[in-house]
C-alpha cells in the first residue's frame, strides 16, 4: 500500500506528451546544460525546465498563428494559397502550415516554424488584409517571445532546432506538473477539503443515432471509488450535466437509465451493482446542461468510505444548427474530489471516429468549462497527459485502476442497447489528476485538417 493509503502499484504513465499518430514517446532523463555555446558537432540538448518552456512558447505561437489562419479566405488556408495572397515566399506559408497541423504543439512545433524573419513578414502581409488588427497584434506578441526563446537558448533559430533534436533532449520531464508535484496537491486537498478518492471514473460513449442522423447519443458512467466523506468535510458530489460545447437547449434531453428524470431523489441515477450497500441516497439537481448529484452517505456515524457509480443518457444535436460543426468538440472530466487516481474513458462509434482526431490536455477549470478569450495554452497545465487507443469494442478496457471496469463498460452498453464491437475506445489515465483540473478530450474534424499545399 502506497502512504497515501491507496494502491498504485499498477504501472501508469506520469503525465507525458499525448500520442502522435497513436505512437506513445518514450521519455529520457538525459540531459546537459547549456553553456552558452553550442558545438556544431554536439549541440548541447535542452535541460527539462527548456524543455518546458519551448513547449509553452509553441503552444502560444500555434493558437495565434491558428487563430490568422482561420481569418484569411478558404483559398488562401493553405500553403500555395497563402502564398499567393499575401504575396511572400511559399516556403514560409507551407511552414507555418506544417506546424499549426500540431495536434498537441510542443518543442518540435518550433522546428517546423520558420524563422522569426519569416513570420514578421507575413505579419506585415497580413496587415494589408481583412484580419483583426488585434489577432495580429497577438501573434505578433508571440513572435517576439519566440525570438527571445532563440536568443537565451540557442542564437539562432537554426540552433535552436538543433538542441531540440539533440540526443538527450526528446521527452525530457519538468519538475512542473511532475507526478509528485501532484501528490503533493493530492494531500493538501484532503486536508482542505475533507474528501478523498481512490479513483475517479468518468466513461462516456457517443454515437449517431440510427433513427435519427440528426442526433448524437451520449452515454455516461461516473463516479468515484472508495471515496470518503469526514464529518464536516465538504459533500459527495458528481456532475453529469452535457459537457458538449454546442447543446440545443430545444431539443436536448438527459434521463437516467430507466428513462426517469434528473431532479429531486433519483435513487435510479445509480448502477446499484457497483455501489455500495446500503445504498446511499442521490439527489439530482440543476438543469441537464449543469447537473449535479449530491450523495448523502446511509449513515453519518464518522467516516465513510464508499463506492458510487451512476448513469445517464441524453439525445443532442448532431450538427450545430448555425455553424454545421460536428457538436462533439470537447468532452470533459473534471476533478471535483482529490483523487489518486484518474479513468476517463470516451467510445467512439466507429463511424463517428472515422470523422475525428483526438487529443488530451490538462486545463485550468474556469466554472463554464471555458478560457479566457478561448485562448487555451493560457490555461493549459504544463506536462500534459497522454491519449491512449485502445482500439476496437471493449476487451481492453480491464485496469488496475478498477478492477470491474471492464464489466462496467458492458453493463453501460447493455443498458443502452448499442453493441460495443461497433466502437473504438480512448483512455486517459493519470495518477494523481490535478484537483480543480478539467481533463478535456477535443475532437478536430478530419475534414477540417489543413493542408500544406
Amino acid at each position: 500500500m502506497h502512504r497515501s493509503g491507496f494502491d498504485l502499484n499498477a504501472p501508469i504513465s506520469n503525465h507525458t506528451h499525448p500520442l502522435e499518430q497513436g505512437i506513445v514517446r518514450v521519455m529520457s532523463d538525459a540531459t546537459i546544460p547549456y553553456r552558452g555555446s553550442i558545438s556544431k558537432t554536439l549541440p548541447a540538448p535542452l535541460s527539462a525546465d527548456e524543455r518546458a518552456l519551448c513547449d509553452r512558447v509553441a503552444a502560444r505561437l500555434h493558437s495565434d498563428l491558428s487563430n490568422l489562419v482561420e481569418q484569411l479566405p478558404s483559398t488562401a488556408q493553405n500553403g500555395s494559397g497563402m502564398s499567393k495572397h499575401l504575396n511572400i515566399v511559399r516556403n514560409t506559408c507551407q511552414r507555418v502550415m506544417h506546424a499549426i497541423r500540431d495536434q498537441s504543439p510542443n518543442a518540435q512545433t518550433l522546428v517546423k516554424l520558420p524563422g522569426v524573419k519569416g513570420l514578421e513578414q507575413m505579419l506585415d502581409a497580413m496587415r494589408s488584409t481583412d484580419i483583426k488588427v488585434d489577432t495580429i497584434e497577438l501573434a505578433q506578441s508571440a513572435v517576439v517571445q519566440f525570438d527571445q526563446l532563440i536568443n537565451s537558448l540557442a542564437g539562432s533559430h537554426t540552433k535552436l532546432a538543433s538542441r531540440i533534436n539533440a540526443a538527450g533532449t526528446v521527452g525530457t520531464h519538468s519538475y512542473l506538473g511532475s507526478a509528485e508535484a501532484r501528490e503533493q496537491l493530492f494531500q493538501s486537498a484532503i486536508n482542505v477539503t475533507g474528501r478523498s478518492a481512490a479513483t475517479n471514473i468518468s466513461l462516456y460513449a457517443f454515437r449517431q443515432s440510427p433513427e435519427n442522423p440528426d442526433v448524437l447519443q451520449r452515454a455516461l458512467a461516473s463516479g468515484l471509488l472508495q471515496t470518503t466523506v469526514v464529518p464536516g468535510g465538504m459533500p459527495v458530489v458528481i456532475r453529469a450535466g452535457d459537457t458538449l460545447q454546442w447543446d440545443d437547449p430545444e431539443n436536448r434531453t438527459l434521463d437516467y437509465l430507466d428513462d426517469s428524470k434528473p431532479h429531486g431523489n433519483t435513487p435510479d441515477a445509480l448502477l446499484k451493482e457497483f455501489t455500495t450497500h446500503p445504498l446511499p441516497t442521490v439527489s439530482s439537481q440543476g438543469t441537464s446542461d449543469n447537473l449535479i448529484q449530491v450523495i448523502d452517505p446511509a449513515n453519518f456515524d464518522g467516516p465513510q468510505t464508499l463506492d458510487v457509480i451512476t448513469a445517464a443518457r441524453s439525445n443532442h444535436p448532431f450538427r450545430d444548427p448555425k455553424t454545421g460543426n460536428l457538436t462533439l468538440d470537447e468532452v470533459w472530466s473534471l476533478v471535483n474530489c482529490p483523487s489518486a487516481r484518474m479513468l476517463f474513458d470516451i467510445y467512439l462509434h466507429r463511424d463517428l471516429e472515422r470523422m475525428v482526431r483526438p487529443q488530451i490536455d490538462a486545463q485550468l477549470w474556469y466554472p463554464n468549462l471555458s478560457s479566457p478569450g478561448g485562448q487555451r495554452w493560457i490555461t493549459r497545465y504544463p506536462s500534459p497527459p497522454r491519449l491512449e487507443l485502445l482500439g476496437d469494442g471493449i476487451s481492453r478496457a480491464k485496469t488496475p485502476s478498477h478492477p470491474r471496469h471492464f464489466e462496467l463498460t458492458g453493463t453501460l452498453f447493455d443498458r443502452v442497447g448499442w453493441d460495443p464491437y461497433e466502437f473504438v475506445g480512448f483512455r486517459c489515465e493519470v495518477i494523481y489528476p490535478i484537483w480543480r483540473a478539467g481533463y478535456c478530450m477535443s475532437f478536430q474534424p478530419v475534414d477540417r485538417d489543413l493542408s500544406t499545399e
